[in-house]
């Protein structure tokens, strides 16, 4: 068997949190660096064993888990990015929404 790549490993320390589901962005920013290409494929192969989560854009992850969550900010902070997380609800702004939602 060979060596387990940082993907698994970082998702494997993933585990040790409750499960959430819903909708989790993870917003990266490698400030004025470019990223390594292992950042990228460790990515990919991310995505790969949570089977879900796609790259909204260059540097937003969503994954509708709390650990594909944690496991991307670990990822991304190991390969030296600023990191922020957020969860929530996708909605239409066009929408007419109750007022105790508008805050």
């Amino acid at each position: 068997m060979g060596r387990r790549s940082l993907a698994e490993e970082l998702l494997e320390k993933a585990e040790q949190y409750e499960e959430i589901k819903g909708n989790w962005l993870v917003i990266y920013d490698f400030k004025g660096v470019k990223p390594s290409p292992r950042f990228w494929g460790n990515l990919k192969r991310l995505m790969r064993l949570l089977g879900e989560g796609s790259m909204v854009q260059y540097s937003v992850f969503k994954t509708g888990s709390r650990k594909g969550a944690a496991a991307t900010v670990m990822l991304a902070e190991h390969y030296g990015a600023q990191v922020l997380t957020f969860r929530g609800r996708e909605a239409d702004p066009r929408a007419d929404y109750p007022s105790d939602l508008v805050t």
